[in-house]
C-alpha cells in the first residue's frame, strides 16, 4: 500500500507497514476472492441429506468450519466474494488514501447489493443457519448492510463525493423502512433481518452507528432520533461490570469478544456524532470490561468470557481495531500476539488456534479483510508503546 512514514513515526510503524503491505499483496493477488468459515450450505455435492432440517444444516456448516482438513473441494464449495469483506476493504483504502483501489472496491461493493430492494442493502453469499434463525444467501441482514453503509461514509469523508453519502443514507433508509425498531420501555432496537424483532445488541448498535454518522453529515433528525432510541436500549442493558450479552433472550446470554468489540466501536461512533443518549461513561466501562475479561495478559483474545479457545482471527482483528480506535496501547499488545501466533509465512492470517492445533485457512471475510482494516486503524492511532 502507498504509505509515507514520517521520521518521527513510532518504533513499531515500520514492521506494521510491512505486515499491511504483505497482507494487501496476498489479497490483491486473489482479487479478495476466497473462503468463509460459515459457507457449508454452498456445498454442491453430498449436501442434500443435511439441508432439510435445522440440525442437519448446523451439522454441515460446523463440519466445514471446524474440520482440520479442508472439506470444500470434496463438497464442491466454490470460493466467492463477500460484501462484508469489500466493506472492510473500502474502509481500509479510504483511510490509506488508496484512491484507485478505493474506487475498485466501491464498484465491487455496489455489484454485491441485494436485488429486489430500492434501498442499498447487503447480505452474505451463502445460506445461514444459526442457533437463532435461518436466512438464504442474498437476503439482506443488518450486519452486512451496516458495515457497507459505514464504509460508504468512510469513502465519502475521504473523497467528498456526495453520491457516496446518498448511498449511505439509502442504507439508513433500509433500516428505517425494512427493519423497523421494536419499542420497549427503555428505548427501541433494530432487528437482524427484514421484519425481525430479535433483540441482538451488536446488530442494533451497528445500525445506530450508521444512522448517527450519515444523519450527522446530512442533517437528518429522523436518523439521529432513531439512533438515540437504539443506543438508549442497548445502554439500558449494559451490565454493572460493563458488559453486554449477545442478545436479550434467555438463549442469547453469552458474552463474546468480537461482538463486544462491534458494540464498543458503534457506541464510539454514536458518541462522536453527538447522539444524546450515547454516554462516554458507558463506553469507558465497556472498554475496561473488554480489556479485563476478554483478553489475557499477553494479548491473547478469549472467545467468550468463560473460554479462551478457539482463539479466533475475528476476535484478534476486532481487538486491534477497538483498542486502536481508543488510542489504547493494548492494540499493540494484541497485534504482537497476532504476529506471534496467527501470522502465516505468506502474509495472511490463520483462522483459529485450537488447544493442540491451528486451522491455517485464510478466510477472506472472517480474517484477512477485517485484519487489513484493523491494521490500518492501528497505523493511524496515536499510541505510545509500553
Amino acid at each position: 500500500m502507498k504509505v509515507d512514514v514520517p521520521e518521527s513515526a513510532a518504533p513499531h510503524t515500520a514492521g506494521l507497514l510491512q505486515t499491511i503491505r504483505e497482507l494487501e499483496r496476498w489479497g490483491t493477488a486473489r482479487g479478495w476472492v476466497g473462503t468463509d468459515p460459515y459457507e457449508g450450505l454452498n456445498a454442491t455435492r453430498f449436501a442434500a441429506p443435511f439441508r432439510g432440517t435445522v440440525t442437519g444444516r448446523k451439522i454441515l456448516i460446523q463440519a466445514v468450519k471446524r474440520s482440520p482438513f479442508d472439506l470444500r473441494p470434496m463438497l464442491g464449495i466454490p470460493q466467492g466474494r463477500s460484501s462484508a469483506a469489500f466493506a472492510a476493504l473500502v474502509s481500509a483504502y479510504a483511510f490509506q488514501e488508496e484512491d484507485e483501489k478505493l474506487r475498485d472496491a466501491l464498484d465491487v461493493l455496489e455489484s454485491l447489493r441485494c436485488p429486489g430492494f430500492t434501498e442499498p442493502c447487503w447480505g452474505y453469499d451463502f445460506d445461514v443457519q444459526t442457533r437463532v434463525f435461518f436466512y438464504p444467501r442474498g437476503a439482506p441482514n443488518t450486519i452486512a448492510t451496516a458495515f457497507a453503509g459505514a464504509a460508504l461514509v468512510d469513502a465519502y469523508e475521504r473523497t467528498g463525493d456526495g453520491t457516496l453519502l446518498e448511498q449511505a443514507l439509502g442504507a439508513g433508509e433500509f433500516f428505517l423502512r425494512r427493519v423497523p425498531q421494536t419499542p420497549t420501555p427503555s428505548g427501541a432496537y433494530f432487528g437482524y433481518l427484514v421484519g425481525d424483532r430479535t433483540p441482538i445488541h451488536n446488530a442494533n448498535m451497528l445500525a445506530c452507528a450508521l444512522l448517527a454518522r450519515a444523519g450527522a453529515h446530512a442533517g437528518r433528525d429522523d436518523f439521529l432520533e432513531a439512533a438515540a432510541a437504539g443506543v438508549a436500549y442497548t445502554l439500558a442493558h449494559q451490565a454493572p461490570d460493563g458488559s453486554w450479552p449477545y442478545g436479550d433472550e434467555p438463549h442469547l446470554g453469552w458474552v463474546d469478544g468480537f461482538h463486544t468489540g462491534y458494540v464498543l466501536d458503534a457506541l464510539r461512533e454514536c458518541v462522536a456524532a453527538g447522539v444524546p443518549t450515547a454516554r462516554r461513561e458507558a463506553l469507558d466501562r465497556g472498554l475496561a470490561f473488554y480489556r479485563r475479561a476478554l483478553f489475557l495478559a499477553d494479548g491473547t483474545p478469549k472467545y467468550t468470557t468463560g473460554s479462551t479457545y478457539p482463539i479466533d482471527i475475528q476476535c484478534v482483528a476486532q481487538g486491534i481495531q477497538t483498542f486502536a480506535l481508543a488510542d489504547d496501547p493494548w492494540a499493540l499488545t494484541v497485534y504482537r500476539f497476532a504476529m506471534r501466533r496467527m501470522h502465516r509465512p505468506d502474509g495472511a492470517f490463520a483462522f483459529q488456534r485450537r488447544r493442540f492445533w491451528r486451522n491455517d485457512t485464510p478466510h477472506v471475510r472472517w480474517g484477512q479483510a477485517p485484519m487489513l482494516r484493523a491494521l490500518v486503524h492501528l497505523l493511524g492511532a496515536t499510541i505510545t508503546p509500553a
